[in-house]
């Protein structure tokens, strides 16, 4: 999906998310909704296509950190006595801080322009 067009992305969820689109019409048939909904060009809109788009963004830097982190570490820090919580949070979530980082650095400039 990060390699298809971004206009393509988004003319997908105007046909999705359109009074007339197949979510509403779906909604509709199920008797959950008696009318359409606006669910484009509003807040509830712009959240979930910004999300669509800029999500590859965070995911692909952070998936990179977190899959060169050791797994012996965090057997290391069970064996010794840490909960799985304490090994997440002392082991795992330090290492991955800078996949972390770089996709917030990257989603945040993508955001600006």
């Amino acid at each position: 999906p990060y390699f298809t067009s971004v206009l393509a992305r988004t003319f997908a969820w105007i046909v999705l998310l359109g009074r007339g689109g197949i979510v509403n019409e779906i909604l509709l048939q199920l008797g959950l909704i008696s009318q359409p909904i606006t669910m484009l060009y509003n807040r509830f809109g712009v959240i979930i296509g910004m999300t669509h788009i800029i999500m590859p963004l965070m995911i692909l830097p952070m998936a990179t950190v977190m899959s060169g982190i050791d797994q012996k570490l965090l057997r290391a820090a069970r064996a010794n006595g840490a909960s799985p919580l304490a090994a997440f949070l002392t082991v795992f979530l330090p290492l991955s801080l800078p996949g972390v980082i770089a996709g917030v650095l990257l989603v945040f400039i993508y955001c600006l322009g």
